[in-house]
């Protein structure tokens, strides 16, 4: 009798063995630091600032075309995990978390204090080709919302130029720049579940990203003072595509994962499936 509960547990011990072949390996953990670290990000470029440039050529005769730069360099601390969701279907991991803020030197070299500030950020991340293009969307809307606060803050320079020929338009153009340092700006309400989420995508598969500014300092590239005197706080949203209707593009595999690490919840994140037709769970704030 005692051999054969021996035998017994032996085979469970196997069976364990090659259930947890099956679902356990690098994927999840890849997905999760890369979300962790996407966090990060966000919370750098919220805390510390961002520079961002950015050229538009929109005129009726010539190729339209829009182009953002947003770059931070930075040492940050004292980030906080609050939570994390991993959606095993999409292989999308989220990341919540939030930084307490004492003295810091911002992307303009200014040194300012804070005093019981909490800044709160998320971060996605996948190693699934499928997953990207919906989170490439939602980074391209948060750079987009960036240049949007820039614009608004610092504004434009505007380059027009057209000229008819016999009443028929031969030549237009229609140029925009900006450059900027803008610091201070958050996504609010960053939690998957908060009722006013200032984060998703659209029906379409589009994202969006809400982003406020509730200081009223900002500074360009120079160093010059800049005083907005506006409303405050002060909100824009920016958009970002899954896809480029100009060009090509090849359709990716799908991978699934099941593992189940500690202190991660599970559950799906609303992650569009293409960018033609797609249910949202949150919709663009109007």
């Amino acid at each position: 009798m005692k051999k054969v509960l021996t035998i017994s547990g032996l085979i469970y011990v196997i069976s364990m063995m090659i259930t947890w072949s099956c679902v356990a390996g690098n994927r999840q953990l890849m997905s999760e630091k890369m979300a962790k670290q996407d966090l990060k990000r966000n919370l750098t470029e919220a805390v510390v600032g961002y520079k961002v440039k950015s050229q538009g050529e929109f005129g009726l005769t010539e190729d339209p075309n829009y182009k953002i730069e947003a770059k931070v360099t930075a040492i940050i601390k004292g980030v906080m995990l609050n939570k994390m969701i991993y959606d095993r279907d999409k292989d999308v991991a989220l990341c919540i978390g939030y930084i307490d803020l004492g003295d810091v030197k911002n992307i303009v070299g200014m040194k300012i204090r804070f005093k019981n500030v909490r800044v709160w950020g998320y971060g996605l991340g996948t190693m699934s080709e499928a997953s990207r293009p919906p989170l490439m969307a939602m980074r391209a809307a948060l750079i987009n919302a960036y240049d949007e606060m820039a614009s608004t803050i610092v504004g434009e320079k505007i380059s027009s130029y057209s000229q008819a020929d016999n009443f028929v338009l031969t030549k237009d153009s229609n140029r925009s720049k900006v450059c900027a340092a803008v610091y201070g700006a958050f996504i609010p309400n960053v939690d998957i579940d908060s009722k006013n989420r200032g984060w998703g995508w659209d029906v379409s598969g589009n994202a969006f990203v809400k982003l406020q500014l509730d200081l009223l300092l900002v500074k360009d590239l120079l160093g010059n003072k800049i005083i907005y005197k506006g409303a405050n706080p002060i909100e824009v949203i920016g958009r970002g595509s899954p896809v480029d209707d100009l060009k090509p593009s090849n359709p990716a595999t799908t991978n699934l994962m099941s593992n189940e690490p500690a202190k991660t919840e599970y559950r799906s994140l609303g992650i569009p499936e293409n960018a033609e037709a797609a249910p949202a769970q949150t919709a663009p704030p109007k």
